[in-house]
């Protein structure tokens, strides 16, 4: 996908309130901030409900640009986690998300981590599919029982809403949004600047790197990647490839040079170097992490690693672990 001209920068007032996770924050603002920096696209503030400055769950206070009164109606929201429980209740609060869920312009509502409690508590996500971090999976089925939560997902979109797992799984949920507002290049830069990383949870490949969210627009490509990550010792020539994502070998070739801008072997490579830098990054021998990531032998690993990295895996490990 190419980057997108947007004709107005999409504003962002991220929702504070004392005792949020400074990560829920800092993490996906960091991430438009730096996305906006490549191409412009957003324009951040933050709000809290009487206009003073917030202290987060470590400590440090987080100033703010005005009260939740000055919320801009044609602004995305923004709702990080942290000790929400003292949110719960608050008809201030309600009343805002209910008017932000009643919106039909194209806006979006986003929570990170236990954010998605508060909107669940104001009624909003009732039918819908959510997720919320894994710590709070009983008290989010106990006290929302009518909110369809996917608990084992990094983020679940339901319509305009978008709920995402713990910390930060709020990155990954800002990069699949940057994605979708600026085009894969603008993500890819977002990621690498951030360096994100491979991640598993619960034992399922969760591919939240720059890559998946680039193939996440193409059904059948983000479909592919799933299948590769969970057989990386398959052996993926370009029909088999093809066959899995269910189009023909010329169709697989276009569009992972138009999405991704690469071949389909460069695919496969590159999402095996993902399982081997997070196997290496789990102090996995090299040995084991050619193993597991596909590579089969060590020195195929090392060939790919000074193709991509231009640094052997024992470089990568001591630079990075």
């Amino acid at each position: 996908m190419p980057n997108i001209q947007i004709e107005q920068p999409r504003q962002i007032d991220a929702l504070v309130y004392h005792g949020i996770n400074l990560l829920d924050l800092a993490g996906p603002m960091q991430a438009f901030w730096t996305a906006d920096s490549y191409q412009p696209g957003y324009t951040l503030r933050t709000l809290s409900i009487d206009g003073q400055p917030v202290e987060t769950q470590p400590g440090m206070k987080v100033a703010v640009d005005g009260t939740f009164a000055d919320w801009n109606r044609s602004a995305d929201l923004l709702i990080p986690g942290g000790r929400i429980d003292n949110q719960l209740g608050n008809t201030t609060v309600h009343t805002l998300l209910h008017e932000a869920a009643a919106r039909t312009n194209n806006t979006r509502i986003v929570s990170i981590c236990s954010g998605a409690l508060l909107l669940a508590d104001a009624g909003i996500l009732n039918g819908k599919q959510a997720s919320t971090h894994w710590s709070r999976a009983s008290s989010a089925q106990t006290q929302f029982p009518d909110v369809d939560w996917q608990l084992n997902q990094l983020f679940v979109k339901s319509g305009d809403i978008y709920t995402s797992a713990g910390v930060t799984a709020g990155i990954d949920l800002a990069l699949h949004l940057i994605e979708q507002d600026l085009g894969s290049a603008i993500s890819l830069k977002t990621a690498q600047e951030l360096v994100v990383y491979l991640r598993r949870n619960g034992g399922q490949a969760q591919f939240s790197s720059a890559l998946s969210l680039q193939a996440a627009g193409q059904s059948n490509i983000a479909k592919l990647s799933e299948i590769i990550l969970s057989e990386p010792e398959a052996d993926w020539t370009i029909e088999n490839m093809a066959k899995s994502a269910g189009v023909s070998t010329r169709t697989l070739h276009r569009r992972l040079k138009e999405d991704i801008g690469a071949t389909p072997a460069q695919f496969v490579e590159q999402l095996r170097l993902d399982l081997a830098r997070t196997a290496l990054l789990k102090r996995s021998s090299i040995k084991q992490a050619a193993s597991l990531s596909g590579f089969g032998h060590i020195q195929n690993l090392r060939r790919a690693f000074q193709r991509r990295f231009g640094i052997t895996p024992s470089e990568y490990v001591e630079r990075f672990s």
